[in-house]
């Protein structure tokens, strides 16, 4: 199953890549309004910003749209904008995909260190699984940072009993540029190996946050933390590019023709049934992780599944935000040969599911919507079955583990 997921990796990246040469990159190098990507919102936000610091955040960016991290993230577009739009994205897709790469990496380390490993070939059938998988190439398309945000996470479960100085400026490196790594604090939850690595981090987010404040105004602070941040929680997008569980949960009270065309009016305030249901679900996670990781060959799923939820809590969990789920994906697929044929279809199945770029209108219109919407929220479904996998009385135990529970 491993070498057929593999195989269709490839043909996907002899597409991909052709596409997001001459589709992307071409076009913004020959004219920057070729076409329109995230990474205009972040390149016009540091044009602004050298004219006039006050102006990092518009009025528009509390929405789905625009520059809405936190202040230091500007920095590094700031360096971006001294080239033209085109050749600064082609910068950061390049940096992009080596991020990517050196995750996937590192992940591999971390895994062998849990006693779970394979072989030379199985590993580079695995990279390019994950190269082509659609976050990926979403994430490539769109001028993300999450690749960068997924490598800092990796590197601080990697180096945090090791070199936890280093591991904690990572960290909050990631944070600074994106929030969602904070959440891999919570690996203190169950490794005291890991507690000096926070104290780190934690130091770290005050130390950049002041350094910072040479280039940026107090006031980019108090703007990002009364206005950006909380109508950015408080909000989400129907679009079924949009994989979050709110997101998901929030389609069912709409009509399909409401959240399949993207006309930038999908914005919605989350619910308050939808936000309990959110925060339930992450607190639950939380809970179950703390036992589960306790027992050595859980660690790497408790851990790998810490990243995923990050995709699946967040209001705005794009299908680019789904490269946090590629740990898990690598572990799964290195589980599969000791796996039972149930398990081995699943991830065969979730992992496909994570193949196709999500937002793609497909030929399902004569379906309830109901149905619709579960097939448009299959990056959130296949990340929630593969995390569940473990819970199940057909979960995969390899030798490995059980040596490592005896």
């Amino acid at each position: 199953m491993l070498w057929i997921l593999a195989s269709v990796a490839f043909a996907l990246l002899c597409y991909e890549i052709p596409t997001l040469v001459t589709e992307v990159l071409v076009r913004l190098l020959r004219n920057p309004n070729g076409l329109q990507t995230d990474f205009h919102y972040y390149f016009a936000a540091a044009q602004r910003f050298s004219t006039d610091p006050s102006a990092l955040y518009l009025p528009g960016d509390h929405v789905i749209a625009g520059f809405a991290y936190p202040p230091p993230a500007i920095l590094p577009f700031l360096a971006l904008s001294a080239l033209p739009l085109g050749a600064a994205l082609l910068v950061t897709t390049v940096a992009s995909y080596g991020a990517i790469l050196m995750a996937a990496l590192q992940w591999s380390r971390y895994l062998d260190r849990c006693g779970i490993s394979t072989d030379r070939k199985t590993r580079i059938g695995i990279l390019l699984i994950v190269f082509a998988s659609g976050p990926t190439y979403m994430n490539a398309i769109f001028g993300q940072v999450n690749a960068f945000v997924l490598a800092s996470a990796v590197a601080f479960v990697l180096l945090a009993g090791a070199v936890p100085l280093m591991a904690g400026l990572l960290l909050a490196s990631g944070a600074w540029l994106k929030l969602y790594p904070v959440l891999m604090l919570w690996v203190g939850a169950w490794d005291r190996r890991a507690w000096r690595a926070i104290g780190y981090s934690a130091a770290a987010l005050v130390a950049i946050g002041a350094l910072s404040l040479v280039w940026l105004p107090i006031d980019a602070y108090e703007m990002f933390l009364t206005f950006v941040l909380p109508s950015r929680t408080g909000n989400t997008a129907i679009h079924i590019t949009n994989q979050s569980l709110v997101a998901f949960l929030e389609r069912f009270r709409y009509d399909p023709a409401l959240y399949l065309n993207w006309t930038g009016e999908q914005a919605v305030t989350i619910s308050r049934a939808a936000g309990v249901i959110n925060l339930a679900t992450l607190a639950a996670a939380l809970v179950a992780l703390r036992t589960s990781a306790r027992q050595p060959h859980r660690s790497a799923h408790a851990v790998a599944t810490l990243m995923a939820l990050v995709a699946v809590i967040a209001p705005l969990g794009w299908g680019h935000t789904y490269v946090m789920v590629l740990p898990l994906v690598m572990l799964r697929l290195m589980q599969l040969p000791s796996s039972g044929r149930f398990v081995k279809w699943f991830t065969f199945a979730a992992v496909s599911a994570l193949m196709i770029r999500s937002g793609r209108h497909l030929p399902i219109d004569m379906i309830p919507a109901w149905l619709q919407n579960l097939v448009y929220s299959r990056y959130l479904l296949a990340t929630v079955g593969l995390i569940l996998i473990p819970t199940a009385p057909f979960a995969p135990s390899t030798r490995r583990d059980a040596a490592a529970s005896a």
